[in-house]
């Protein structure tokens, strides 16, 4: 891991947040430390995805473009040259607030950063200010989407506009491989930068997922749960949270039968009733080990009683 994981710059701090960037294998890191003083990775978003999301973007604020030019009926009563005109126009009308609304309304992502999975944040890790959206989307009309325009409505009478324009572009492509924060220029300005979604780190609650039915058709009494302790209830944990393949399905079975036999539960349990069977016992299991433990009686597996010593 020492190895892997190279320190490439530190030292961003706004608040009582305090941000770094390094670099794994996978890309770069931004590293948050809250006031908690807990810290958490964010994965920077990828060249590639950026990227992928701007093009998304671009196309839709086009098309929404084009329907515009198109309602106000100048598609037929005008040459080409002149409609071109006036469709760069309303494309840099329409682009600015698009991309401001839709990062307002939709927490710092926009149709595109949404397909692809990123969306922009403060470079300390928290949400965007309004006023960190309206600036760093205003710069974009600088940084893209006038280059673009230039290239587009180029005229061979004059290639040195379009040649800067395409410069430009090269110089804000290549920009942010040179910030600490993988930041275009707008985002350097703003004080933001782009990071791929977090997925969710937290499993499911097995005992929210459980089946209302399953808890009240097997009802355990504190005799039978007080002989099981807390390493035999991370056990049936991951057997529940397991996949439900041939390889792990007689584990159900056995482990059913075991914790019967243990507690002495007299009912027979029909084959397609074990994971049923076994998902109430663990919600028992745990509201029962909970609230022992809330009264100072905490056990760490089925040989407390034996021991008379908290392990715990």
């Amino acid at each position: 891991m020492k190895n892997e994981v190279a320190v490439e710059k530190s030292g961003v701090a706004r608040g009582k947040r305090r941000a770094r960037t390094h670099r794994k294998a996978a890309g770069r890191i931004l590293s948050i430390t809250p006031p908690e003083g807990v810290p958490f990775d964010l994965n920077i978003a990828s060249f590639y995805a950026r990227a992928g999301a701007q093009i998304i973007d671009i196309i839709i604020t086009v098309v929404a473009s084009l329907l515009v030019l198109m309602a106000v009926g100048l598609t037929g009563s005008v040459d080409f040259q002149t409609a071109q005109a006036i469709a760069s126009l309303i494309f840099l009308f329409i682009g600015t607030p698009y991309y401001i609304i839709a990062e307002l309304l939709a927490n710092g992502r926009t149709p595109g950063k949404k397909l692809l999975g990123i969306r922009a944040v403060a470079v300390e890790g928290s949400g965007l200010s309004v006023h960190q959206i309206i600036v760093r989307n205003l710069l974009k009309e600088i940084e893209i989407f006038t280059p673009i325009l230039l290239l587009l409505t180029a005229s061979p009478d004059n290639l040195l506009v379009p040649l800067l324009a395409l410069i430009w572009l090269i110089v804000v492509i290549i920009f942010p491989a040179f910030t600490t924060h993988s930041q275009r220029i707008g985002d350097l300005i703003a004080g933001t930068t782009v990071i791929a979604a977090p997925s969710a780190a937290l499993l499911p609650d097995l005992a929210s997922t459980a089946a209302t039915q399953a808890r009240e058709r097997f009802v355990f009494t504190p005799a039978q749960m007080d002989l099981y302790g807390a390493y035999e209830l991370q056990v049936l944990e991951s057997l529940l949270r397991g996949e439900r393949n041939e390889m792990n399905r007689p584990r159900f079975s056995d482990v059913t039968m075991r914790i019967c036999k243990k507690i002495g539960y007299e009912e027979a349990i029909r084959p397609h009733e074990e994971e049923e069977f076994l998902q109430a016992f663990y919600i028992a299991q745990r509201g029962y080990l909970e609230q022992k433990k809330l009264f100072g009686d905490a056990r760490a597996d089925k040989h407390y009683g034996a021991s008379g010593v908290d392990a715990g």
